[in-house]
């Protein structure tokens, strides 16, 4: 039996898209989520897990939590910019 991995593929992208980049708010979501694990990424220790015993722990508190604050962030900011264009369509009426 042989794979499919290019319609494997577009079914993921498809699903991502619906679920992670179709309005405003999920769009902000996603990008802050994004961001924050770059964020603990960038700032993980190099040899922290050479040198500290700890550091490995501190490492999956850090992709865990940092993320999760980053998606909170942004979806805020999301809600915002959907309720500010919303107010602005109503004024316009």
């Amino acid at each position: 039996m042989q794979l499919n991995y290019r319609a494997t593929a577009r079914f993921m992208f498809r699903h991502f898209v619906r679920l992670a980049w179709t309005t405003t708010q999920q769009k902000w979501t996603t990008a802050f989520v994004l961001a924050g694990l770059a964020l603990a990424t960038i700032a993980m220790p190099r040899f922290g897990i050479a040198i500290f015993g700890t550091a490995f722990a501190g490492w999956w508190l850090a992709v865990l939590l940092m993320p999760l604050f980053f998606g909170l962030v942004g979806n805020r900011v999301g809600v915002a910019r959907e309720k500010a264009t919303l107010l602005r369509q109503q004024d316009r009426r």
